[in-house]
C-alpha cells in the first residue's frame, strides 16, 4: 500500500500501474554437516526447516537502559548443547541452555515456543514485589501471553487463554499472532518469563 501510494516518486517521476503481486524470499542460513575437513560430509550443507527457531534471547544493555534481542540459529544451539553434555551437574546450573553473547549486554532469559510470559504494568515494573506469583489476580492472569515464534529480533505471542482463532487472520493480525499485547505494549520490551512445572503451577518469575 505504501509503495502504490508513492509509486510515481519511487519510479523516478514516471506513472506506473498499481502493483498487486510481488515476489518474496526468506533469508536462510546453511551450515555444513561435518566440521571435519577430511570428511566428505564437510562439503554437504543443510538448512534448518522453517519454524525451527527454538530460542529467543533477551539481554539488557545497562548503558542504554534498553533490552536487546537475538534469535539463536539452530546449529549454534546444537553445538552449545554438545559442549554442555560433558559438564558436571554443578557446572550445568551456571551454564545457560543457549550460547550467550556478552556484547549484547547482560543476559536476562531466553524464550522458546509455548513459554509463558507476564506483561507487567509500569507500577509493577517499579515495584516487582507487588506481583505474587502464587496469587495472581484475574486482571493479571489476562496479561499472560504464550510465545509462538521468533525470527531475528522479533518475537510473536498469543494470549495464553486462546486455543485457536475464531476468525482466521483477523483477531490477532494476518499471522494469527502478535508482537504487542491487546493494549499496544510491545511484549518483548517489558515481559517477565514464567517458569511453570508439569502440573501448570507457576514456580518462578524471571524479570
Amino acid at each position: 500500500e505504501d509503495m502504490n501510494a508513492n509509486i510515481v516518486a519511487l519510479n523516478n517521476g514516471k506513472n506506473h500501474k498499481p502493483i498487486r503481486n510481488v515476489r518474496i524470499y526468506e533469508v536462510g542460513k546453511k551450515f555444513s554437516v561435518s566440521e571435519n575437513l577430511k570428511s566428505p560430509k564437510s562439503t554437504k550443507f543443510v538448512e534448518a526447516a522453517k519454524g525451527t527457531n527454538l530460542f529467543f534471547a533477551i539481554y539488557m544493555d545497562d548503558d542504554k537502559q534498553k533490552r536487546v534481542f537475538d534469535t539463536i540459529p539452530f546449529n549454534e544451539v546444537v553445538e552449545h548443547q554438545k559442549q554442555r553434555a560433558v559438564l558436571s551437574k554443578d557446572a550445568l546450573k551456571a551454564e545457560p541452555l543457549i550460547p550467550t553473547k556478552p556484547e549484547f549486554g547482560r543476559f536476562l532469559f531466553s524464550l522458546s515456543p509455548n513459554d509463558l510470559v507476564f506483561v507487567p504494568t509500569d507500577e509493577e515494573i517499579a515495584n516487582p514485589s507487588s506481583v505474587n506469583i502464587n496469587s495472581l489476580t484475574n486482571e493479571q492472569i489476562l496479561r499472560i501471553y504464550k510465545m509462538v515464534s521468533c525470527t531475528g529480533a522479533r518475537a510473536f505471542y498469543i494470549k495464553s487463554n486462546v486455543a485457536v482463532c475464531i476468525y482466521d487472520k483477523y483477531e490477532f493480525s494476518s499471522l494469527n499472532k502478535m508482537e504487542r499485547d491487546i493494549h499496544g505494549i510491545m511484549i518483548k520490551e517489558s515481559c517477565w518469563k514464567l517458569e511453570v512445572d508439569r502440573l501448570g503451577n507457576v514456580t518462578n518469575m524471571i524479570r
